[in-house]
This record gives structure tokens, sequence and C-alpha cells, in this order.
């Protein structure tokens, strides 16, 4: 087993409206969700890095490179935030191998990813798991 990580960027809330939210930042999303009855509660737009499978993660790269492709249409990704009242947020998702053998994920974020986070209103999340045969 090795470690596995996606680092992604995502607006989301009930009145969001992926297919408008591409429209008004003009960056096509890795993915949408649109809300529907029961589940999901909340519609989403999102932008990934795609999984990435790798004895070195480092969480610091991954959101650098995220961000760097998205920091161009800051003011337009806050401006669809306060459109939708939609929340924010910059999720970090591991699955950490269970071999001590392998490196556990870096996990920091560099001023410019902060600063981005800050411009559009974003929260950070962190979600690890057990990365086990």
């Amino acid at each position: 087993m090795t470690n596995e990580a996606e680092v992604y960027f995502a607006l989301y809330g009930s009145d969001l409206d992926p297919d408008e939210v591409t429209r008004m930042v003009g960056v096509e999303p890795t993915s949408v969700l649109h809300r529907a009855d029961p589940r999901p509660k909340d519609s989403t737009w999102m932008v990934s890095s795609g999984k990435i499978v790798n004895d070195l993660i480092d969480v610091y790269d991954i959101s650098a490179a995220l961000v760097a492709r998205l920091a161009p249409f800051s003011l337009e990704i806050a401006s669809a935030k306060r459109h939708f009242e939609a929340e924010a947020v910059l999720e970090v998702v591991l699955w950490i191998t269970i071999d001590e053998s392998i490196s556990t994920p870096a996990i920091g974020f560099d001023s410019e990813v902060l600063s981005f986070l800050v411009a559009v209103g974003a929260t950070i999340d962190i979600d690890t798991y057990r990365n086990v045969p």
C-alpha cells in the first residue's frame, strides 16, 4: 500500500447553480453536483487535483498547483460565492498507508495558497483515512 491524496477547491450551497458558476468564473470544473432530494442537499462546483497515488505526498505542492490554476479568477470566484451565498472550501483528502517504511504526507500551505483562500473567503478542511489492504 502507498499514500493517496486529492486536493480540491469547491463552492457549495443550497441555491448554487454550478452551470452559472462556470459561466461567471470562466473555469471548467472537474465535477459538479446538482442539489437533489434527499441527497445531495447542496449543489457543488469543484476543481480537483485528481487522485494522486505515490509514496511521497506533498500537500504544499499539490495545493499550490491547484491554486495557481484558480488564482487568476479569484475575483470571479469571490463574486460567485457572494451571488449564491455559497460556502468555499479547499479540501484535502488523504489516504495514509499503515506501512511504516513509507513517509507520511507533508501537510501545509504556502503563502500564495493562504492569500487565495482569504481573497475568496474559503476555509480549509482535511480528511484523513487509513489506507489498509
